[in-house]
């Protein structure tokens, strides 16, 4: 039995963010093997995404450029009690994933979140992706400041709403990219564990999204995804993903979770990212990579297993 942020889990594995987005992705992962359904990221408004080719899938490496595309808050306000009560039959907590555009958005939205009735929420303060007017936003974790500010709004909101309905207060944690910079890796980590030490801070970091802006060509020259520029993930992201979790391990208090993400594909994976200091783990290019099917995820964890428990010949 693991746990999140006091959320009990039945094993460490789940799926990772941009995977499951409608009801009927919640139905196809509560027959699956994740311990845990993570639903979103969810923005204000609706969001297509990137236009065209937004996905290439390689062995050692992948890359994707989604843009967050989601239906919207209203879709997930009046849909996600729903979703909950699938994914609490089949034993399996809801974490959803929250991405606003200011301190103001990631309040709303996780308001709302929380009246429906899900077990934690988790502050998207990484996608890289996300053009506007021909203009890439701000990857918010990179930015002490408005990390704490998020933080701030969110978890004070979070404990207003749970005194006044005098129900449990929402945990929640913030999802970071790969930063190449230990000193500024310790600086966020500083913030976050300041934020931590007070009522209604985060109970969780989740470590690594996708590496920002790289570009793979194909044969032509072209750039395999439209946009250019993209996430990268995959088997070769697993080395940093495991790196930052073994930093943020030693630098942030053990009331703070680490859920470890980044080239988990087999149960190997999962059982490293453990040692390294991660107390759950997600997938997401596995997923993809096997062409959507969340059986993906019985295979990673049945390897685990065998990690932990190897058969006897």
């Amino acid at each position: 039995m693991s746990a999140l942020a006091g959320v009990a889990l039945e094993h460490p594995v789940m799926n990772a963010a941009g995977t499951c987005k409608s009801v009927e992705d919640v139905d196809a992962f509560a027959r699956s093997a994740v311990a845990a359904i993570v639903v979103g990221s969810i923005t204000r408004q609706p969001r297509t995404g990137n236009a065209g080719n937004v996905y290439w899938p390689g062995r050692v490496y992948s890359i994707n450029a989604l843009g967050l595309p989601n239906r919207g808050l209203d879709y997930y306000g009046a849909h996600l009690p729903g979703m909950v009560e699938r994914a609490h039959e089949a034993g399996k907590p809801l974490i959803v994933s929250v991405a606003g555009f200011d301190v103001g958005e990631y309040q709303e939205i996780a308001e709302v979140v929380a009246g429906t009735g899900v077990d934690l929420i988790e502050l998207n303060l990484a996608c890289p992706n996300v053009w506007d007017g021909g203009a890439q936003k701000r990857i918010a974790c990179f930015d002490p400041g408005q990390t704490a500010a998020v933080c701030t709004a969110v978890g004070d909101a979070l404990l207003a709403r749970a005194a006044g309905d005098q129900g449990r207060r929402i945990p929640y944690g913030v999802k970071i990219s790969p930063f190449s910079d230990p000193a500024a890796l310790a600086e966020l980590a500083v913030v976050l564990a300041e934020l931590a030490g007070r009522p209604g801070g985060p109970g969780f970091v989740t470590a690594v999204n996708t590496f920002p802006n790289a570009l793979v060509v194909d044969a032509d020259n072209r750039p395999v995804v439209d946009v250019e520029l993209a996430g990268m993930s995959g088997p070769a992201l697993k080395p940093v993903g495991l790196g930052q979790v073994r930093q943020l391990r030693r630098l942030l208090p053990d009331t703070v979770d680490i859920v470890g993400v980044g080239g988990i594909g087999e149960g190997r994976d999962v059982a490293e990212y453990l040692r390294a200091g991660a107390a759950a783990v997600q997938a997401a290019t596995a997923f993809w990579n096997r062409g959507e099917d969340p059986s993906v995820f019985g295979s990673i964890l049945a390897g685990w297993i065998d990690q932990v428990d190897p058969a006897v010949p």
